[in-house]
């Protein structure tokens, strides 16, 4: 038998909204309820934003109920009779996994009841009962503040506030901030100065930057000092910032009193200067030989490792390979965690660079044996390519046929099958499957939450929280079925699915289209799709990119002008419209060279003229090897990875 459950809204709710209708507002446009609800909500109009959720709750299966009335009682917590919903929610929906959210809740009611001594014992009961996430520990943790503050205990108060503002100053930062300060003025309680430099540490760390400046202080800190450095030189002000690291690379601070401290701030510094002079660099072996030289001075510099390989790298990319295998070997004999396998394959491809095909192999033959998968693909590939160098084609085509057999994906796969001249096979089963329709009303909900990205990623969470090995293909067939890609990428790779849910074909109509109008493979477009975006049509990326193909704005309004439209970037048709025009640019540009084309959609094309002059006649692999930029190397890789995959499953 169905459910029936039905929140009461109290009369002081009602008094409080006397106007319900509140006149028209852009809200009443919306014929989603979910929409409206958030859109009213803002607002805040609260008696409007239930009245939508009622109307949600009648057009939507149980199954999803939970959700709907949480969300009521969110909006209703600050009323008196909240409890009683409270109450009637845990006995309706008693499996519900918001039944923790709607705990805390209580909790909150609990301190704004001012019953203080129920809810240090609620609260107790609570940790012992549930699973804790950070958060829940730090709302706890922030609520027995307020109760120990209220209580006028305000020395064991501010120790649990300054306990989250030194260690988690992303958590209601506004409110802990404005704390501290308050108990700094009327009570006399400040921060140490070890917290205060732990605190500034993390503020930097979680990009707090306005936050950083407004606390900051002379002499508490070399080390902070150099983030302050760091600061000024992603705000624009880069001769400051370069000006406050060269005096600490001078000596020029107050000492910590301790040595090795001082040598570790002054170690620090030259290797910040080192990096934002790398931007701007042409001689890469002259910055790998600074780097070098920090290696000798400061040996136990804590980044070291990062520093030896960095130098390393930019030899390579200089095609000074016997100095660069000098540092690949220190970093190997000093068995520097995090780069060993890096270490082994810079040494491989020297000496492969350098016609040493034999001591390659050598060194390939060590990074097989790598328990990272994309390590030992990478080994045997240029174990391959070393063979066919030495004019054993039979020895390189076992290598690279064995790695096709054992690695179905994978970029190397990818070019030891072109190498074979493997043509790709058409597999010509169907990209649907059966629907089973078991969780219709968690797809709808999510559908119409698309609006709004911010609702979207609670309703993710809230779908992904149901999802177990019991359920998951069901689930993944559902959403790939209802056209929801981005999520059942994010869900396959937690589960073992098929590929096709890694790898669909989201909005095929619209790039079969384009493919055909611009002349592109469509497999490429769907290659490059899913690494941009994982086939989210409202993506952003932190630099301003926008939409399924990630095209900047402007980007975009050059290639308007030339197609003589304007276009929506969030709009799937015309972010793959401009998309797929600007691929079919870069392929006229670069000779149909997809390498180079995928380098420059994602690192720009005067930077590929530039690699294309510098590596002149390289091969395409190690033309890709040889890509600078760290985010393009591994974007290019991926993107072929993603495109074989596509081809062979077409």
């Amino acid at each position: 038998m169905k459910k029936i459950f039905i929140f009461t809204l109290s009369l002081s709710f009602i008094l409080l909204n006397p106007n319900p209708s509140f006149g028209n507002t852009s809200c009443e446009k919306s014929s989603n309820y979910l929409i409206a609800y958030e859109c009213y909500k803002n607002l805040k109009k609260n008696y409007l934003a239930v009245e939508n959720l009622e109307n949600l709750k009648k057009t939507t299966a149980e199954e999803v109920h939970d959700f709907i009335e949480y969300k009521k009682i969110l909006l209703l917590k600050e009323y008196d009779d909240i409890d009683k919903n409270i109450d009637k929610f845990k006995i309706y929906y008693s499996n519900s996994q918001l039944i923790k959210k709607i705990e805390l809740i209580k909790a909150e009611n609990l301190f704004n009841q001012k019953k203080g001594k129920e809810l240090i014992q609620f609260l107790k009961n609570f940790e012992k009962e549930y699973k804790l996430s950070l958060n829940d520990k730090l709302r706890i943790k922030y609520l027995k503040a307020l109760n120990l503050h209220r209580d006028k205990e305000y020395k064991s108060a501010f120790k649990l506030i300054k306990n989250i503002g030194v260690r988690n100053t992303t958590f209601k930062s506004k409110e802990i901030t404005s704390a501290i300060l308050n108990y700094k003025i009327r009570h006399n309680l400040i921060l140490s100065k070890k917290e205060k430099i732990k605190r500034l540490e993390n503020l930097y760390n979680n990009g707090q930057y306005s936050l950083f400046m407004s606390e900051f202080e002379d002499k508490l800190s070399p080390k902070i000092l150099i983030n302050k450095a760091l600061i000024k030189i992603k705000s624009n002000e880069p001769n400051e910032g370069l000006r406050i690291l060269r005096k600490i690379s001078k000596g020029e601070f107050t000492s910590t009193g301790s040595q090795s401290q001082d040598l570790e701030v002054i170690a620090e510094s030259k290797y910040r200067i080192i990096l934002f002079n790398l931007k701007t660099a042409d001689n890469n072996s002259l910055l790998a030989s600074e780097l070098k030289s920090i290696l000798t001075n400061y040996p136990n510099y804590t980044k070291t490792n990062e520093a030896g390989y960095l130098s390393a790298r930019l030899f390579t990319l200089d095609k000074n390979y016997k100095d660069a295998i000098k540092v690949y070997n220190w970093l190997i004999k000093t068995k520097s965690k995090g780069y060993i396998d890096k270490s082994f394959y810079g040494l491989g491809f020297s000496e492969y660079m350098l016609g040493n095909y034999k001591n390659a192999i050598g060194y390939f033959a060590s990074l097989k044996e790598s328990n990272q998968s994309y390590y030992s693909q990478l080994g045997s590939y240029w174990t391959g390519k070393s063979f066919i160098k030495l004019g054993d084609e039979n020895l390189a085509f076992t290598e690279f046929n064995t790695l096709i057999k054992e690695n179905k994906i994978g970029f190397y796969p990818f070019m030891a099958s072109k190498i074979l001249k493997i043509k790709p096979t058409k597999n010509s089963a169907s990209t649907k499957f059966k629907n089973t329709k078991l969780h219709q009303s968690d797809i709808n909900l999510l559908s119409l939450s698309k609006e709004n990205p911010k609702l979207r990623r609670e309703i993710e969470t809230y779908i992904r929280n149901k999802i177990n090995l019991s359920n998951y293909k069901s689930y993944l067939t559902e959403l790939y079925n209802a056209d929801e890609y981005n999520l059942g990428i994010k869900i396959s790779y937690s589960y073992k699915s098929n590929n096709k849910f890694k790898f669909p074909k989201g909005y095929k109509n619209i790039v079969d289209k384009y493919s055909k109008k611009y002349g592109v493979d469509s497999n490429l477009v769907f290659a490059l799709i899913r690494e941009e975006s994982l086939f989210d049509p409202n993506a952003k990326s932190w630099v301003g990119a926008k939409g399924l193909m990630q095209l900047m704005d402007y980007t975009a309004d050059m290639l308007d002008k030339e197609l003589k439209i304007k276009s929506s970037l969030f709009n799937p048709e015309d972010n793959i419209n401009l998309g797929t025009y600007y691929i079919m640019k870069l392929m006229k540009r670069f000779d149909n060279n997809i390498p180079n084309v995928l380098a420059a959609y994602n690192g720009g094309p005067k930077n590929v003229e530039l690699w294309r002059q510098r590596f002149n006649n390289l091969e395409d692999d190690a033309f890709i090897e040889s890509i600078p930029f760290k985010e393009t190397n591994g974007y290019v890789k991926r993107v072929l990875r993603s495109y074989h995959y596509y081809k062979s499953n077409n």
